[in-house]
């Protein structure tokens, strides 16, 4: 499915309001007991219908059959409308008794204590099943928001035939941004085509500038990036732009204007999750005929990009030990493999990444199969790397409206790194 994918791939901030509505809002939820006598619990998905109701109806069924005296509701919520539902659910005290959402949003609830600390709930055996930097994700302070569940990593998705007229080995895709650099350069000055394209839309040029080294914020929530380490992050996107080997649209286009340019054959390397080589195919299959794929593409931390959704019990639940439990048994391992190869995501648990799906191919196997076992390979080393935080989203804008004056000449790049941090700090 992928719009499903297309959410964690792109990795933008959704735009979340930090709009509180009172009234349902369109989606009722009935919290009392069921007619049976059993304890019922309501729990609300994004946009997983229908393709997944015979997936969801096999697992719900699974679980009262473990738990004959439960009953669960599932609801399935447009993407579009997920915020303003369950903000209001929220405020109403209706909420549902598990939720699907993604950390950024799910830390703005977890500010009102609107959601249950998993930790304080779960095992450590249960918490040790996932992988910890994923489980990161989810946690605000000392408080755990949520339990992950299916997680993206970004892949290298190039073109061979404009690495061989640039003179590159076409099986040796850059592996970190200063290798990238050089086939930039290489690939403008042989071919006079760009190498890549990240945009601004979304967390991408920011998540870079981490795995740069680049620090965010410090232990009190005050800006730590005006250092060494962010003033080079933020002169590395300074001299690609004056140099031109990047394409202006970077200031201004989303992430579908890279994939639109990878698809003309004038852009070399696409820096995003597997699920596109499905797009590239239909859309350009001359293109598709000579692409590969390689790792992510990282910097001097090492560090790997991750989106991760999750699954969360508002605090407001009458049944908060059969919700948790649910939780467990939505994101266990078992279930968390049966789920990633119907949807092509991939899993946060630990156990689900070592069965051979992930770990095998075929000498002939396709480009997305071997895209997603090089996906799966980067578990261990990826993470969210734009922490939730409050007002993390004014931070990206702040961050990205004064690395745009820099390249765009308007101020040098100390200058507008420190006015980065003087303007977040003064909120």
């Amino acid at each position: 499915m992928q719009n499903l994918n297309l959410r964690l791939n792109r990795r933008k901030f959704i735009g979340f309001s930090t709009l509180f509505l009172l009234g349902a809002c369109g989606v009722q939820t009935n919290q009392s007991p069921s007619s049976s006598g059993k304890s019922k619990i309501v729990f609300w998905t994004m946009q997983l219908k229908p393709q997944f109701d015979k997936y969801m109806t096999d697992l719900i069924a699974a679980f009262v059959k473990e738990n004959p005296m439960a009953e669960v509701e599932w609801v399935d919520v447009p993407w579009g409308e997920m915020e303003t539902k369950i903000l209001s659910s929220v405020a109403a005290k209706t909420a549902p008794d598990v939720v699907n959402l993604n950390p950024q949003f799910a830390s703005k609830l977890a500010e009102k204590k609107a959601l249950v600390d998993m930790a304080a709930n779960i095992s450590e055996a249960d918490k040790s099943s996932y992988f910890p930097n994923i489980w990161k994700a989810n946690q605000l302070d000392t408080a755990t928001f949520g339990l992950p569940w299916y997680v993206a990593t970004d892949i290298t998705i190039y073109n061979r035939s404009i690495f061989e007229k640039a003179g590159l080995d076409p099986a040796k895709p850059p592996k970190t941004f200063e290798e990238l650099t050089k086939v930039s350069e290489q690939i403008k000055a042989k071919t006079g085509k760009y190498a890549f394209l990240l945009t601004m839309d979304g967390g991408q040029v920011l998540e870079a500038m981490v795995q740069m080294g680049m620090k965010l914020l410090d232990a009190n929530g005050k800006a730590a990036f005006n250092d060494a380490a962010g003033k080079t992050a933020f002169d590395y996107w300074v001299n690609l732009f004056e140099k031109q080997l990047i394409p202006r649209e970077i200031l201004t286009e989303s992430h579908r204007k890279a994939i639109e340019l990878y698809q003309s054959g004038e852009l070399a390397i696409l820096l995003t999750g597997p699920q596109f080589l499905k797009t590239v195919a239909l859309n350009a299959p001359e293109v598709a005929k000579v692409t590969d794929v390689g790792a992510q593409i990282t910097g001097s931390t090492g560090k790997k990009s991750a989106a991760v959704m999750n699954v969360a019990v508002p605090t407001t639940s009458t049944n908060k030990a059969l919700a948790v439990k649910f939780a467990l048994y939505l994101t266990n391992a078992e279930n968390q493999l049966s789920f990633s190869k119907i949807e092509n995501s991939l899993p946060s648990t630990i156990k689900s990444v070592s069965d051979r799906y992930f770990t095998e191919s075929a000498k002939d196997s396709s480009l997305l199969d071997r895209a997603r076992l090089i996906s799966a390979s980067q578990l261990s080393q990826s993470e969210v790397l734009i922490p939730p935080a409050k007002d993390i989203e004014k931070l990206r804008k702040i961050i990205y409206e004064e690395l745009q004056l820099a390249m765009l000449k308007q101020k040098p790049s100390d200058k507008a790194i420190a006015s980065a941090a003087e303007r977040w700090n003064s909120l």
